[in-house]
């Protein structure tokens, strides 16, 4: 039973005056992911940096939390984070 960690950034944008989730980017390390989130931060009205730990047999997910926040992130979004 091994543990598969994943690293992903979340951004978002505006699309009718409401923050709406960007295509997801998948990050090789988390200090990739790190680094990508920073970056991507300065440009994207806001950005997760996420990490999932999942068990590589079943796929059940084990851990998932937010690593960083940059810019706007909608309630909703922290409200499905928290519920998982």
């Amino acid at each position: 039973m091994a543990n598969v960690e994943t690293y992903f950034l979340q951004p978002f944008k505006t699309h009718r005056k409401r923050l709406v989730p960007g295509q997801r980017i998948l990050a090789k390390t988390k200090h990739h992911a790190l680094s990508e989130g920073a970056r991507l931060g300065r440009t994207a009205e806001g950005v997760a940096v996420i990490h999932v730990s999942a068990d590589d047999e079943t796929g059940e997910i084990n851990a998932l939390c937010v690593l960083e926040r940059h810019g706007a992130i909608p309630e909703e979004f922290e409200e499905q984070i928290r519920a998982l």
